[in-house]
């Protein structure tokens, strides 16, 4: 690997020309900092733009809302307001929803959050319950919801937090379901030397584990194999970058980001990200490694979907 400074779901028809182009698709991600690392709302969007199922030839407009850290679930806190980024002031998340109403909304539903780990009574359950408050509130605004499975553990508590989730789409009739987790979790099985972390951040996605993200992603909005279609080099941010410490690295710093022209989904984003953002890296993958991992995507993505389509039918 190389770095360098619907809705009409699944409806498989053909883009139909300019003439038939839908209007733009809003694309709102709600989670917290492996939702925005790599700028992966932006990313996403530009992946899928002009093939989203049942949005023929639309653009995609990505946004995100949110707090680094935090379970969605906090959102629901009376008088919550410790938000990051994507809400105006003394906005909360669902008035967003219901003012705004965006197209498509990408829930971060989280392996160790239902599992407990951060919840009231240790049970999960306060997690599920608000993804479940906020899958109504979606859809009541005429939106569509879309479950971002995420987990980069390898244990079997993380297995456990997969199979919550998805039995949590199953209760919510979820259609979307990106399983970045479950893909991840193949990997880790069938490639064990395939990093899909940065060795200096266990926290975030690194490079290929960003890209296997963006296939996820690539086939649950489309409905297509994304095998072959994704960018080899893609933007990503950079892993373990340290505090500037002296004048001299203060000051490049500091011009860097004076520098730096922001596009219209991260001028939304918390003034901070922009220590990342401007260091416009790029990452490129070998061609082998890309088709693996868009296929991992791919053949997940059909299972999982066969799964909740099956169910909704029952």
């Amino acid at each position: 690997m190389k770095r360098r400074p619907f809705f009409c779901l699944l409806s498989g028809l053909p883009l139909l020309g300019r003439a038939a182009e839908s209007p733009p698709v809003r694309l709102l991600f709600a989670g917290s900092s492996s939702l925005y690392w790599n700028d992966l709302p932006r990313e996403v969007a530009r992946v899928v733009k002009g093939k989203v199922a049942g949005h023929p030839g639309a653009e995609v407009i990505p946004e995100a809302v949110g707090r680094s850290g935090s379970d969605i679930r906090v959102y629901l806190e009376p008088g919550f307001d410790r938000y990051e980024y994507g809400v105006k002031p003394g906005q909360t998340f669902l008035q967003k929803i219901a003012e705004e109403k965006p197209d498509l909304v990408a829930l971060m539903t989280v392996c160790r959050f239902i599992m407990g780990d951060d919840d009231p009574d240790g049970s999960g359950s306060a997690h599920a319950g608000a993804v479940t408050t906020y899958c109504g509130a979606i859809r009541d605004a005429g939106g569509e919801p879309l479950f971002y499975e995420m987990g980069w553990g390898k244990t079997e508590r993380e297995a456990e937090g997969r199979r919550r989730i998805l039995e949590l789409a199953v209760k919510n009739r979820i259609r979307l379901f990106a399983p970045c987790s479950s893909a991840w979790a193949r990997v880790y099985w069938e490639k064990p030397d395939l990093a899909l972390q940065h060795p200096r951040d266990g926290s975030h996605p690194g490079d290929a584990g960003h890209f296997l993200n963006l296939a996820c992603f690539y086939a649950t909005l489309t409905g297509q194999s994304p095998v072959g279609m994704l960018p080899r080099t893609f933007p990503v941010w950079p892993h373990g970058l340290g505090k500037a410490e002296t004048p001299e690295a203060k000051a490049a710093e500091a011009a860097r980001i004076a520098a730096f022209r922001p596009d219209a989904y991260q001028k939304k984003m918390a003034k901070w990200m922009l220590k990342n953002m401007s260091m416009q890296l790029q990452a490129t993958l070998e061609e082998e490694t890309a088709r693996y991992l868009e296929t991992v995507a791919w053949e997940t993505w059909q299972a999982v979907s066969g799964r909740l389509a099956a169910a909704r039918s029952a």
